[in-house]
């Protein structure tokens, strides 16, 4: 069941806020159990037979979560560190067999010439947003950061359906602590925020992400023994592709918080206008800011972070970056992208420390140094994007061969395709330019953290707003003629 679909506007998000509110009557633990239920049942419709994976899942790391802090607060040392390192590998063997063991297989028979047979495990959705949610809370709960909450009040943390297939990816206080009366009574201000922020959101991925998808997989999901694309199709595509994974997940973040806040419940901040970074640092710190949030916190600092001299620093930042490369997906193509990223950033960490980066109250006479930087950024994001979203390395390699003019500059494709161009350069120019959706309506307070950025004039909830929503929703549904996954839904 996806976000963008008819069967969960019109079926199950009604069927949710009426559910849940009703059951919030009777107090807490009746709201509680519905929105259990309720996300269960969510995640059950892509396959049942998943639930054999997340509900052993659930209960083996709620069980660790509590020994851990149990122990925490007796200050044992060994011991403790032996169960976090269980409860650890239970969650990374868990996501490795799913995930990892034909990309394993395939790269041993590569290596060793001996063929083995791929096993073509289906990967359970969401499995790579729940498991990372529950390292970090076994983790915290060994050092003693979380308090004992019951088991539904952990079911909803890891099972709440807006956030459970794609991110963000929370952590245990951000959710947990806002289990109280809030969610058992709607209310009016936050249906109307929440409304708002989907339908926006609605409108990203069908009218604008999907759109362009059409560019992307003509050069991208060809056969890797194809003819080099021309240089015009060849950046046409990779162009298309940054623009439709923009607002692909833009749309679907907008979504997940929109949702979570009908249930006056609210979400970390996940996506803040990426293309508008000056370089790779910046970008980092705006593009699916809870993943890098947690592989700065539970991979990056564990590795040592920046403690023990730059050479060490850099490693631990170019090493965090291949894994996170792998968390996208299990192919040689993530791990190069991943590790490409960590080259970017050890670069941009040594340009700043021997040039500085420059201010966005730079004077005019250097604010050409923005728009150089902002322009490098996004093309070197671009280039690592094609390893991210070519089918192997060859069809990377044609994709290359292509952007440099290996197959010809392909002028009948600028004539042929100038209105996509166009369209490719408004939208672009929305990504760099607009203001954000957090931003127009920051003045309702729609995530955890204060929004930064907001401009001087705010979304006021008007019969005008409340018509151009409506608007917006009616374009949306007329073009929902064929649903489309989300793209973080693959990883």
């Amino acid at each position: 069941m996806l976000f963008n679909s008819h069967l969960f506007l019109f079926g199950f998000l009604p069927l949710a806020l009426l559910a849940v509110f009703s059951s919030g009557r009777s107090g807490l633990r009746g709201a509680l159990a519905a929105l259990t239920v309720l996300s269960i049942g969510f995640y059950a419709w892509w396959d049942w037979h998943n639930l054999f994976l997340l509900i052993p899942s659930l209960l083996v790391n709620f069980a660790f979560g509590r020994a851990l802090t149990r122990d925490a607060q007796r200050r044992k040392g060994p011991a403790s560190r032996a169960l976090l390192a269980v409860a650890i590998a239970f969650n990374l063997l868990l996501l490795g067999y799913f995930k990892y063991t034909d990309f394993a297989l395939s790269t041993v028979s590569t290596l060793t010439g001996v063929p083995y047979a791929l096993r073509h495990i289906v990967l359970p959705l969401g499995i790579s947003f729940f498991t990372f949610e529950q390292i970090a809370y076994v983790v915290d709960s060994s050092k003693g950061h979380v308090r004992p909450y019951g088991f539904l009040e952990y079911c909803v943390f890891v099972t709440f359906f807006p956030h459970l297939i794609a991110g963000p990816i929370i952590q245990h206080d951000e959710l947990l602590a806002q289990m109280d009366a809030r969610i058992c009574t709607p209310r009016a201000d936050n249906l109307a925020l929440g409304f708002s922020l989907l339908a926006i959101g609605l409108f990203k991925k069908v009218a604008l992400a999907d759109s362009v998808a059409g560019h992307v997989g003509g050069v991208y999901d060809v056969s890797a023994s194809a003819p080099v694309p021309t240089l015009a199709a060849a950046w046409l595509a990779t162009v298309a592709y940054s623009v439709q994974l923009y607002f692909d997940f833009s749309g679907y973040s907008d979504m997940a918080i929109g949702l979570a806040r009908m249930f006056n419940l609210k979400l970390p901040a996940n996506f803040d206008s990426p293309y508008r970074a000056h370089n790779i640092i910046e970008f980092w710190r705006r593009w699916h800011m809870t993943l890098s949030r947690f592989l700065r916190n539970y991979l990056y600092i564990p590795l040592g972070g920046n403690r023990g001299g730059p050479f060490r620093r850099y490693l631990n930042l170019f090493i965090t970056m291949v894994l996170g490369g792998l968390w996208h997906g299990a192919g040689w193509g993530f791990v190069l992208w991943g590790g490409l990223n960590g080259l970017y950033l050890v670069v941009n960490h040594l340009w700043r420390g021997a040039w500085g980066l420059p201010k966005d109250n730079a004077p005019p006479k250097q604010r050409w140094r923005l728009e150089v930087g902002l322009t490098t950024t996004f093309v070197l994001i671009m280039a690592s994007r094609v390893f991210f979203r070519s089918n192997s390395l060859a069809g990377a390699g044609r994709v290359f061969a292509g952007l440099v003019g290996q197959g010809g500059l392909g002028l009948s494709v600028l004539r042929a395709e100038w209105a996509s161009i166009g369209f490719l350069l408004v939208l672009y120019g929305w990504c760099r330019w607009a203001p954000n959706s957090q931003q127009w309506l920051a003045a309702k307070d729609p995530l955890l953290a204060p929004v930064e950025g907001a401009p001087k004039w705010q979304v006021a909830f008007t019969p005008r707003w409340a018509l151009g929503l409506a608007a917006l929703t009616a374009t949306s549904l007329l073009l929902l003629n064929r649903v489309s996954e989300f793209l973080y839904f693959q990883f």
